[in-house]
């Protein structure tokens, strides 16, 4: 808060214990409290439960809720809940949420709520190390197995409650019996307990974090008692407790207990803490209390939320034996015996001299307005009044230094020389050695007043026009630094080489005194507020700020030469001008409300890094929204994810949970594959991706907060390529274009030969037609003509006498002659036939010229194997010319030389599908070796040839003959 051109705001403060020579009587802990107002669906919370995700699952009378730190998601009965009365909470191995209910147990998978069981309510709900889930209804054990409970009896008795260790190993509490401890999947006694304590009711079983073998027992109305290595002992009771409701333990080994009226923090030596509503807790009944991963204490308080304790930073006086000091505090200062005065805006000054608060009774502050509060360095305070002027107080006794004037006097400074400068609204006052001089001429109003660092005769003047320079006791018109033109400047100190400027609405200004570079602190970087009232140093050379919103400590990095915030947990309070100061190690600041101190060294602790997982994966269509996908890699665990390549737009959406203090999570991430490095700290939870050339890429993200980095989450996905830009399809491209330009040149190749064949077809039908036409003429002109020699030669037979036998004879060769050229003619007309020209033809004809030439010879003449479909298979005359006169030559050799009885033709079809024809006669035989070849083998050997066949003989003496001819002639089946 400004001096006195400000607006006094009152916030609500949370305050803490005051320690060393601050202990006051009366004392408020820090507690930050979330209910309706805040999302919270009912404001009694019954079960808390971290699942997986640090995210808390809080169970009430009104449904349950998911709580980040932020913000609530809430399920009631009309999200399918079975009651909104929630009783208990446990996550199993797959991520799914079961909750206890008065009427059953539901539970929420894929964003989805279903009903296990009804009708029953249920107690509590815990997870074995099998990942198990065990629970209990009616006093009643039972573990759901395949989705059903299934009920489980120990020695016949009711179960009061289950709990688990720290290394998750499940316990019950049977009445009557004892604790027992489920192991390899039976229940065995673990600690039996006494009558009188098994007479009593317990409530919950906790296990020391600390301590094996150690544990608490939990009563309704019996306090707490303790069990070390079987060793049972009280370990808390109170008269003002009357029921008994919650334990937990801290990160310290302190025990917290939940009653009717606020809690209880019990310490290892003992002694406790009451918390209620007097010390910043409440008096309702503390229903749960819980520590989560990150250490935070969370207390549920019936009709008032949820309160998270933040620990011992900050503390406030705020009463001493009756006596109210909660006031607006407008200055702070310490004199020679340390004592502390503070001023306040409506009740006078106050001096604690470390066992008393006193108010001072001066008539000249008694419940005035005080300004300004200043030790010298001499120890003297300065104390400015309303309407009073400016007073000094050197240890004795009190005197008036200025007289009141128009404006009143609002800051204070001591330059190097000794001199004292003294701020009203639009002058400054110059004292020393008895010596008053009054500077003015100054734009804008005066706030601040600081000796510049470069030259023992000047001050720099803070303003609602910047800084203005007063050297050797004027204003020097021509200094000025820029980045601080215009800026409302409320404080100036010296950091190591810098001077820092806090302003009201542009945050902290840093110049370098060397190198005259400026750099500005906002609420981007981290503070609370860029309203900035008053800063300090501490003994460790941290920078503190009193801002408009809390107070922030700010370390200088020296590599890279800029100021870092602390991200601590904000004390939600309004700090006012120049009321800061470092006292006996301790910052102690000054607010709207009263005095609140900050502790500079605190504990060291074991600090817990943040949480970060994925929400969801969204994947944008290219060109069909319809066809847009969210992956929930909570549920889909893949180690690698393939893409279509019109998937390359991509919206990765991510959550860190850091409860401490969730309003300093920040982001880095990058895209392996795009990025090089990770990107700066943002706050933003999607990251979008347009346009990702098809490739291999991997999304890594990691949140930091205070100064920790939580585990990095990564997405590896690969976007395949369109086949059109694929190696492969490029290869077979360009196969297809060679084939394309080879089935071209084969097309222009083929067309040619189909022309030539049909050329060549032409040619043929044509001889065909000749061929046919020919043996048609010749048959009718030679063989009518041979017809009429023979019937001439018959005529003229008949007219030569009997006598005449040579006249005889010549006739009879006249028609034999005749006969044979007819016979001969037969052959050529049936060779140019084109009906012959096919095997079928060619072996009826070998057939029947065998017949003839062996009739009245006495020799048997056979062919075996002439098939019909032979019909089939065309050969051309060449072919069928050769071939028949092969035969005749070899059937005229057998007839001639063989002396056979029996002569056989056989047609055999080959394994390959060709024709082999063989021609055996049981004839002579004859030596191969010694018998010379004629011209008849010659030539048998030569026409095969032609008509590519091969031609063997074998024949022994005695034994006959066997020819073979070999033909290419493909059989079609």
């Amino acid at each position: 808060m400004c001096s006195k051109l400000s607006i006094v705001k009152v916030n609500f403060i949370v305050s803490f214990i005051l320690a060393c020579s601050f202990q006051l009587s009366a004392q408020s802990y820090n507690f930050t409290n979330y209910s309706l107002k805040d999302g919270l669906p009912q404001s009694q919370v019954t079960a808390i439960y971290q699942a997986r995700d640090r995210t808390l699952w809080l169970g009430t009378f009104g449904g349950v809720s998911n709580f980040d730190g932020k913000e609530f998601i809430s399920y009631g009965k009309a999200d399918g809940l079975g009651s909104n009365a929630v009783n208990s909470i446990v996550e199993d191995n797959q991520n799914q949420v079961y909750f206890g209910t008065e009427s059953g147990i539901n539970i929420l998978k894929k964003r989805k709520i279903g009903t296990l069981f009804s009708g029953k309510s249920v107690s509590h709900l815990f997870k074995d190390q099998q990942g198990y889930i065990w629970g209990i209804s009616e006093h009643k054990l039972f573990r759901i197995e395949k989705g059903k409970p299934v009920f489980y009896s120990i020695a016949g008795k009711y179960i009061n409650a289950i709990s688990a260790d720290q290394y998750g190993n499940l316990y019950a509490v049977v009445a009557e019996r004892g604790i027992y401890l489920l192991k390899n999947n039976r229940w065995v006694i673990y600690q039996e307990l006494p009558a009188a304590l098994n007479a009593l009711s317990i409530r919950k079983v906790l296990f020391d974090k600390k301590i094996k073998n150690k544990f608490y027992l939990l009563t309704n109305r019996n306090g707490i008692y303790v069990v070390e290595d079987g060793k049972i002992k009280p370990f808390f009771k109170n008269k003002a407790i009357d029921t008994y409701y919650a334990i937990a333990q801290d990160s310290k080994g302190n025990i917290w207990i939940g009653s009717e009226k606020g809690a209880y923090l019990v310490h290892e030596n003992g002694s406790f803490v009451y918390f209620n509503a007097d010390n910043g807790l409440s008096d309702n009944q503390v229903e749960e209390i819980f520590s989560d991963a990150e250490n935070n204490i969370w207390i549920s308080c019936f009709s008032d939320g949820i309160y998270k304790y933040e620990g011992d930073s900050f503390i406030r006086y705020h009463k001493f034996k009756g006596q109210n000091v909660a006031y607006p505090i407008s200055g702070i200062a310490a004199d020679k015996n340390n004592n502390l005065w503070f001023g306040t805006y409506n009740k006078g000054i106050f001096k604690y001299d470390g066992n008393h608060v006193t108010n001072i009774n001066h008539p000249a502050f008694k419940n005035n307005k005080i300004y300004f509060v200043y030790a010298d360095k001499a120890k003297n305070i300065w104390i400015s009044t309303y309407g009073n002027g400016v007073w000094k107080y050197d240890g004795n006794k009190f005197w008036q230094v200025l007289k009141p004037e128009r404006y009143d006097n609002s800051s204070i400074a001591e330059d190097s020389e000794g001199g004292i400068w003294i701020n009203g609204l639009k002058s400054s006052v110059y004292l020393k050695d008895g010596k008053t001089k009054k500077i003015a001429g100054f734009e804008g109003y005066s706030s601040c007043i600081f000796p510049f660092p470069l030259s023992k005769d000047s001050v720099l003047l803070g303003t609602s026009k910047g800084v203005m320079l007063i050297r050797d006791k004027k204003i020097d018109k021509t200094f000025q630094i820029r980045s601080i033109q215009d800026a409302h400047v409320l404080t100036i100190i010296k950091h190591g080489s810098n001077l820092v400027f806090a302003t009201l609405g542009d945050g902290i200004i840093t110049w370098n005194l060397q190198t005259k570079a400026s750099k500005r602190y906002v609420i981007a970087n981290g503070l609370n507020s860029n309203d900035i009232y008053g800063l300090v140093i501490d003994n460790n050379n941290n920078l503190w700020a009193g801002t408009g919103r809390g107070i922030n400590k700010l370390k200088y990095n020296r590599a890279e030469q800029r100021y870092e915030v602390f991200r601590d947990q904000p004390l939600v309070v309004e700090c006012n001008q120049n009321a800061i100061i470092n006292y006996k190690n301790n910052i102690l600041v000054g607010t709207t409300e009263g005095l609140v101190r900050c502790q500079t060294a605190l504990p060291a602790e074991n600090k817990k890094s943040p949480f970060i997982h994925f929400q969801c994966i969204n994947l944008f269509h290219k060109n069909d929204r319809s066809k847009d996908v969210c992956i929930d890699l909570n549920q889909e665990k893949k180690g690698f994810y393939k893409l279509d390549y019109s998937q390359n737009h991509i919206a990765i959406s991510f959550k860190g949970v850091y409860l401490t203090n969730p309003l300093s999570v920040l982001y880095r991430y990058k895209l392996i594959g795009v990025d090089n490095d990770f990107s700066k700290p943002v706050p933003n939870t999607e990251i979008e991706y347009s346009a990702i050339k098809p490739g291999s890429y991997t999304f890594q993200v990691y949140a930091v907060a205070n100064g920790q980095q939580s585990n990095i989450e990564q997405f590896s996905f690969t976007i395949v390529p369109p086949i059109y830009d694929t190696v492969l399809f490029k290869i077979v491209a360009f196969l297809v274009l060679i084939f394309l330009i080879w089935l071209i040149f084969y097309l222009i190749f083929k067309t040619r030969e189909q022309k030539k064949h049909r050329f060549e077809k032409l040619k043929q039908k044509e001889q065909e037609k000749i061929r046919k036409q020919t043996a048609e003429d010749f048959h009718d002109d030679i063989g009518n003509k041979l017809t009429r020699i023979n019937v001439l030669s018959e005529i003229l037979d008949k007219k030569v006498a009997g006598s005449e036998k040579e006249l005889k004879e010549l006739i009879r060769l006249i028609r034999e002659n005749a006969g044979l050229l007819y016979t001969g003619t037969k052959d050529i007309l049936w060779a140019l036939d084109p009906h012959s020209d096919n095997l079928f033809e060619i072996l009826v004809h070998i057939k029947n010229f065998g017949i003839d030439l062996f009739q009245n010879t006495g020799v048997d003449f056979k062919m075996e194997g002439v098939l019909a479909k032979y019909e089939k298979l065309h050969l051309s005359m060449e072919f069928n010319r050769n071939l028949t006169l092969i035969f005749k030559e070899m059937l005229n050799n057998v007839l001639k030389h063989a002396n056979a009885k029996q002569v056989l033709i056989m047609v055999i079809e080959t394994d390959h599908d060709t024709i082999n024809i063989l021609t055996t006669d049981d004839g002579r035989g004859f030596d191969l070796e010694s018998v010379e070849r004629g011209r008849g083998l010659n030539n048998i050997q030569t026409r095969c040839k032609r008509i590519k066949s091969t031609f063997q003989i074998s024949s022994v003496k005695g034994k006959g003959t066997t020819t073979t001819i070999s033909t290419r002639i493909t059989v079609t089946k």
